[in-house]
């Protein structure tokens, strides 16, 4: 794993351009007219993606909001997961990166502020700027979570009003209401899971090796697949199916770290056939089992040091 000092020597300056495509939308502070929010995007991934290099955004903090999936970031060396309804935080020229790990499927909000701006910082005066950096800056750590879908509510709202430059002040408001939401909720973690929930996710851990048919899940909450996948999505922060897949493909690679055989992991966490396993192998990892252990013993991806929220 990269040192502190071995991430900030390597890391660049990253400042996002425009860009609008099916999957990527990236709005900067040109388009939204709005001082200090220097851009505003949301990406979503169907397929894991190439790594995200080691950069940093100068004079910016920037928000990243997990709205479906997982995502790593490495930030000064230390390596942070996170799920849907999770929140991860950047401070201004810290650099970051997935360390050499694929960018994951799902999707993502994030916006940048840049502190550097002094005159109608999201259209504040001086002492109220001030007081907001303030509150910032004693945001302790760098994951947020909120518990519950009511922040990427706000932040859904703020990105769809952010697409037209003349309801500006109002996206400015709605960011600036979230994030002062966001600073009283710093430092605690208000992600519950309850008792059957609970059991799930154990019981999913404990039968890596079977179909796990989502009936079969359902069953062990009393409930109906529709009401168990909104209730398991709704705290967990992704859907059951995607969360099987990930624990699956996490424990492929301890098991190719060890030497077994394609044919022989798919046999073991339960996958209809080799040919299967790799398809979600890859669409997790952006490359096959095969190729994954090339990358391994070629030292592309080394092991570190994680700081995870995921249950």
């Amino acid at each position: 794993m990269p040192d502190k000092t071995d991430q900030r020597e390597t890391a660049e300056p990253w400042i996002d351009a425009a860009y609008s495509s099916k999957y990527r939308t990236v709005y900067t502070e040109k388009e939204m007219g709005i001082p200090g929010l220097r851009m505003f995007g949301k990406h979503t991934r169907n397929q894991a993606g190439d790594p995200l290099r080691t950069h940093f955004h100068p004079h910016a903090y920037e928000f990243t909001f997990v709205t479906e999936g997982t995502l790593s970031f490495t930030i000064d060396g230390k390596e942070y997961e996170v799920s849907g309804y999770d929140i991860i935080m950047t401070r201004p020229d810290e650099a970051h990166s997935t360390n050499l790990l694929p960018q994951p499927v799902g999707e993502i909000i994030w916006f940048q502020l840049d502190v550097s701006v002094t005159e109608r910082f999201l259209f504040m005066d001086g002492l109220s700027r001030q007081d907001f950096l303030d509150g910032l800056a004693r945001i302790p750590g760098h994951t947020i979570h909120p518990g519950s879908s009511q922040s990427f509510g706000f932040i859904k709202k703020a990105f769809e009003l952010a697409s037209d430059p003349r309801q500006r002040y109002l996206t400015a408001s709605c960011l600036t209401l979230l994030l002062h939401e966001l600073m009283a909720l710093s430092g605690s973690d208000l992600r519950s899971v309850t008792p059957d929930i609970e059991l799930v996710l154990s019981y999913i851990k404990e039968h890596l090796s079977s179909p796990l048919a989502l009936e079969e899940l359902a069953g062990l909450c009393r409930l109906s697949v529709s009401q168990f996948k909104q209730k398991f999505k709704a705290q967990v922060g992704i859907s059951p199916r995607h969360y099987i897949n990930y624990r699956k493909i996490q424990a492929a690679k301890r098991l190719l770290a060890e030497g077994l055989s394609v044919t022989e992991i798919a046999m073991e966490l339960g996958f209809e056939s080799s040919s299967y396993f790799t398809v979600v192998f890859k669409r997790y990892n952006a490359c096959t089992p095969t190729e994954y252990v090339k990358n391994q013993r070629a030292g592309a991806a080394i092991p570190s040091q994680t700081s995870s929220v995921l249950p």
